[in-house]
């Protein structure tokens, strides 16, 4: 043993001539501790995957002039986390010739690929003047179509013909990017703005944004606590802590979309911002770019399912790390650029994957020159957007669902703006090839490059953890149906009093007459209930299909019930199936899982209640149980049954039969109401920890699932999320929530003694202060 010790040992000491391997693969975040703090210690420029690792040991094996072949993953050569193992590899070698295949180039393994041949050098003029033979074979995704390319390719460098799949490329030319990726395949005019015009990041930094640590915590959706309370015009720090509200808007990146929009979130800055500030002391951290929060400016999504998309931010936001945001002097300049097809080329060749850094951004020329032209374009762009956000009612632009006097001539204006939208970026476009000076030549092969796919990402990127959310369903209506939903959902926002036609500074507002406004208006109930029960004056049924009357005329709201629900001559009862069996879950995907309309039922579904939860109030559920909705119900089907009974103690027969029936259908809904009176007293009783009747009431700065919660049971229809919750309270999860005090005070007062965040949060400082 040894003795092959000494073996192995004098193996590793030799310098060899010619090293050929293929390197295992592995990304950091999937290392032991003992692999971590070896690799950290002794490969520390490229200890970002262990094939990096494996490939710089292979290289301290080379003599002089000694080669290494080798196969490794494709994303050393872009990304900032490899910047250091790219430097030290070319400061000592010389890169012969190398194959980029990216994916499929294995049939049994979704992983990029590159192949390539070092060969140290020790000149540094000979370095740097070299001129290396790449070959790009990313097209195909199959190994024997790439086997193939390949092959193709080398026979017709072996002629010395042209081929589109090889490249020849002076070594010093990757400097010409900061950070110096292996971006061979760029033309010398392209390569002249990267080395003459200034880089965004001079200009412009990119702010790396606020990390919350804990989003369930500190942030919501706009419409869970109400726009009213939310302080949308801040300029700076002192205009938010002088307006008396929490929360100010978010900017989370989101979904793609270009030129304006995903404003949905708000962050909670209690007590004038105190809880979360000392929640990120814990952290070590803070509230990012202080000097620059609420300003106006460019952001865009750090994480995309393709192209890069900017957006304006227009004021008033603190920023996320997934919304990072920079904030240039000549605003639309700076949108239109990252808008465009140079930019998405620039920014492919900078990190080919999905996940865009600050940094990233930095590094990207921009134009000496702006023009009136841009200006306007970029305006005309986000004017379009921003009509786009007025028609969909999870914005808090909404003013109501668009409508051109029928479903198709609405439609037909909105692939009209469409088409418009597609115009304008069209010319933005133009003038941007235009401000940098591409000629024809090299704007072929940017469009030609923007053909290609894209990287996937690989998750290798060293980057703070990133919450992606779930993508908002609402887009643009694409067919009639949608349209015709938006509608009614619309309707039943009016009815609920959620929506204020007529009322200029009120989201909804819509687009009517006074005169139709009002009656809207009219329609609301004040205390934010509707039932589904037919013959009631708070019918949501009625009041809705009589809403679509007055917005839309009656053939517009048989068109629209119709178009969304099928075609009948009785729309009420289509009206009517629909708001009792498919609106809630509708309506729950649209808002993301917090639905600002609750379906409170009877367990059996025999009786609904849609309340607004902006207006619940403590004597909500007081209300529902009286005699103007569940006690008159439950009073109601009494009298039918003690009619029912009397009239068949006299029948005979299938008469007689017949009401027997009647009256066993009817006892079945008596009981499904007593079971939903009793629910509600069991919430209206329910007690703390220390015995005390406390009951249920709504804490807005909760959230919306933690205040559905402890009411699960009224909630049939989606019972299992607020049920979940309900056990996370229950264990302790979420103590800095009002509803945590509410029933586990004990529990809640003795974390705040440790926790001051808690402590500010509960109103409490004097625990934490006394436990010292």
């Amino acid at each position: 043993e040894a003795i092959k010790g000494f073996k192995l040992l004098d193996v590793m000491m030799r310098r060899y001539d010619v090293v050929v391997t293929n390197p295992p693969y592995m990304d950091s975040r999937d290392y032991n501790d003992r692999l971590k703090k070896f690799i950290e210690k002794t490969y520390p420029a490229s200890k970002r995957n262990l094939y990096s690792a494996f490939t710089e040991r292979c290289l301290e094996f080379l003599g002089e002039n000694g080669r290494l072949g080798i196969i490794t993953g494709q994303s050393f050569m872009f990304l900032s986390s490899f910047i250091k193992f790219r430097q030290n590899t070319l400061d000592a070698h010389v890169i012969e010739c190398l194959t980029q295949f990216d994916y499929g180039l294995f049939a049994d393994a979704r992983v990029d690929t590159t192949a390539f041949v070092l060969r140290r050098e020790v000149d540094t003029n000979i370095r740097s003047e070299s001129v290396s033979t790449f070959f790009r074979v990313v097209k195909g995704d199959t190994s024997e179509s790439k086997r193939l390319a390949f092959e193709n390719a080398l026979q017709s460098l072996r002629q010395n013909e042209a081929h589109p799949c090889v490249y020849r490329y002076r070594q010093s030319y990757f400097d010409t990017i900061p950070g110096s990726p292996w971006v061979y395949w760029m033309t010398p005019g392209l390569r002249r703005l990267f080395q003459t015009l200034p880089k965004l990041g001079e200009i412009a930094p990119a702010i790396h944004g606020t990390a919350t640590y804990d989003n369930f915590r500190f942030l919501r959706y706009w419409w869970e606590i109400g726009i009213n309370n939310v302080g949308l015009y801040n300029e700076s720090w002192s205009d938010f802590t002088g307006s008396n509200l929490d929360y100010v808007p978010y900017m989370k990146g989101g979904s793609f979309k270009r030129w304006y929009g995903n404003q949905e979130y708000v962050i909670q800055l209690l007590n004038e911002g105190q809880v979360l500030t000392v929640f990120l002391e814990y952290k070590q951290d803070c509230i990012r770019g202080a000097d620059k929060i609420f300003r106006r400016g460019v952001t865009y999504s750090y994480l995309t399912s393709g192209s890069f998309a900017a957006r304006l931010s227009p004021g008033g936001f603190i920023f996320d790390v997934a919304g990072s945001s920079l904030f240039p002097d000549d605003t639309f300049l700076t949108l239109g650029v990252l808008n465009s097809e140079f930019a998405a080329f620039g920014l492919k060749l900078i990190n080919p994957t999905v996940n865009f850094q600050v940094g990233d951004l930095a590094r990207l020329p921009v134009p000496k020159e702006s023009s009136d032209t841009i200006h306007g374009l970029v305006d005309e762009a986000v004017e379009i957007a921003k009509c786009d956000s007025k028609d969909s009612e999870t914005t808090y632009d909404f003013v109501s669902p668009p409508w051109d006097g029928s479903i198709d001539l609405t439609l037909q204006a909105l692939n009209d703006r469409k088409k418009r939208l597609a115009e304008v970026e069209r010319l933005i476009n133009e003038e941007v090839y235009r401000l940098y000076g591409i000629s024809e030549e090299d704007r072929a092969a940017i469009e030609a490059e923007l053909a290609e796919p894209s990287m996937a990402a690989n998750g290798e990127e060293e980057t703070e953890a990133v919450e992606v959310e779930e993508e908002s369903t609402e887009e643009a209506p694409k067919g009639a149906d949608q349209l015709a939903l938006r509608w009614i959902s619309y309707a039943v926002g009016i009815v609920l009093g959620r929506f204020k036609p007529g009322m200029d500074d009120s989201i909804g507002c819509g687009r009517f007459t006074d005169t139709a406004a009002e009656a809207l208006r009219a329609l609301a109930d004040s205390d934010g209930i509707a039932v589904l029960d037919e013959g009631h004056p708070d019918d949501l049924v009625t009041k809705v299909e009589r809403a679509l009357e007055i917005a839309l005329g009656e053939a517009g709201a048989a068109e629209v019930i119709t178009a969304a629900l099928g075609t009948s001559a009785d729309t009420t009862s289509l009206l009517r199936r629909y708001l009792e069996r498919d609106f809630f879950k509708q309506h729950i995907q649209l808002y993301r899982k917090r639905p600002v309309y609750w379906l409170l039922q009877s367990p059996k579904k025999s009786y609904s209640v849609y309340v607004f939860h902006e207006r619940i109030t403590s004597d909500t559920l007081p209300l529902i149980l009286g005699n103007r909705y569940l006690g008159g119900k439950i009073n109601q089907i009494k009298q039918r049954i003690d009619d029912l009974s009397s009239e068949a103690r006299s029948a005979e027969g299938s008469a007689k039969r017949k009401l027997e029936k009647a009256l066993e259908s009817l006892e079945g809904i008596l009981l499904d109401l007593g079971a939903f009176d009793e629910a509600i007293h069991r919430v209206l009783e329910m007690k703390n920890d220390s015995g005390q009747t406390v009951g249920w009431q709504l804490a807005i700065d909760d959230g919306v699932i933690l205040n559905m919660a402890p009411i699960h049971e009224l909630i049939p229809s989606w019972s299992v999320e607020p049920r979940k919750f309900w056990a996370q309270l229950e264990a302790g999860d979420y103590d800095w929530a009002h509803t945590a005090m509410r029933y586990w005070p004990k529990r809640v007062r003795s974390k705040c003694k440790s926790n001051k965040s808690f402590a500010i949060a509960h109103d409490r400082l004097d625990l934490y202060e006394e436990a010292g």
